[in-house]
Formats: structure tokens, sequence, C-alpha cells
């Protein structure tokens, strides 16, 4: 697997200096810098536009939404993770909206930050459980809304908000009080309905849906 470029944008110089050494340290990141200021950072992503930006979500010099603008002009698709202490409901909306690939809690640990790197850097979105079990509700609460375009059955949507949420089918069929095969037949049929091939393509199909607020 070819190693990573990473840009971590935080305000304060602890958790910078931290971050920085965690990351270059694992096997995954090729090479890592650390800036302060969201002007820094768009300094160094015209140096590396394929980099994968970690951002702290109180930035100094600018808010998601004109920081995500302003990385577009430079390369029209970046690869952002923001880092945050809230899971605000209207902050982690706005963040989805400007199109973030990433949204973890500063709490994560060591080795989901870095999963969550090579996930954004394959091009999948990366959650925090407790964002993602946010985002799975929303969706849910929004199935269940009489709608002509919602053609999933309640145990489609129960399986669907699960997979968002990460549990694999065993778990699901313990949870849910059904057999693994069985699962796997709801997965399919949720893939078949929705003109889906994979799981990660599912899960992104549940979060592209999902109004936060």
């Amino acid at each position: 697997m070819n190693k990573i470029k990473v840009l971590i944008t935080e305000n304060f110089d602890i958790y910078r200096r931290g971050l920085q050494t965690i990351l270059s340290e694992t096997s995954t990141v090729a090479d890592v810098k650390a800036v302060k200021t969201a002007k820094e950072l768009f300094q160094e992503f015209k140096k590396s536009p394929e980099a994968i930006c970690v951002v702290s979500s109180n930035i100094e010099g600018s808010n998601i939404h004109d920081l995500m603008q302003r990385l577009q002009k430079i390369q029209p698709a970046p690869k952002v993770i923001v880092l945050t202490y809230s899971t605000d409901i209207n902050h982690l909306n706005q963040s989805l909206k400007a199109g973030v690939n990433g949204y973890l809690m500063k709490s994560c640990t060591a080795k989901e930050l870095e999963s969550a790197i090579i996930d954004v850097n394959n091009g999948t979105k990366a959650f925090s459980k407790s964002v993602s079990q946010i985002m799975a509700d929303k969706y849910a609460d929004q199935a269940k809304k009489p709608s002509a375009g919602n053609k999933l059955t309640k145990r489609e949507t129960e399986v669907l908000k699960l997979i968002v949420e990460g549990y694999t089918s065993p778990e699901i069929a313990k949870m849910l009080y059904i057999s693994p095969r069985t699962v796997e037949t709801h997965r399919a049929n949720l893939m078949n309905k929705l003109k889906i091939k994979n799981t990660a393509a599912l899960v992104r199909y549940a979060l592209e849906r999902t109004e936060i607020g």
C-alpha cells in the first residue's frame, strides 16, 4: 500500500504536535505536516493537493464551509477529515453539506484516526461511531416518513441503520433475532433496490441522504 501524505491543522500546540508524532509513527503515513491556521493549510495544500487534510473544527481563520470552498479551488475533490470535541448537529450538518469526507471525535484512538485516513484515502467516508449513530438514527426516522420514493421495508431500514453503525451481519442477526443468512438476504435486497454494488456504497447512500437537524 502506498503511504499517505497528511496535513494537520490544529490551533493548540500540544494537540497539534501530538497528532503529528502519532501519525508519523504509523506505517501508513509517509509525510505528515502540521500547521496552526487555515492560511497555512492553504499554502501547504497547494504544494501537496493529494494530501489528506485533518482539520480541527475550531480552525483559526476560517469556518468549515469557507475552508472547503478554498480547498476546492486548489483541488476539486479535497479529502478532508474534521476532528471535533462535539457532536453538535448543526456543525455536523454543515460539514456534510460542505463535502467533508470524515467527521471524528477528538476522543478517538490513534488507530481509529489511522483507519479513517486510510478509508478516506481509498474514497470512502469515515465517521466516529457516535456520529454514525446520530446519522443512522436520523436516516431511520426519515425512512419511516411516508414518501413515494421510499421503497424500503421496515426490516430493511433496520438492517441499513445497523450497517451504517458498523455492525457485521452476525452481529445484526443477534440484535434482530434473525439468522445471518436472513441479514445477507436483506443486504442483497437493499443493494438491488438501491442499485448499489457493495456495502461501502450502501453506507454512503444512507449518509448522503441523511439531513441532520
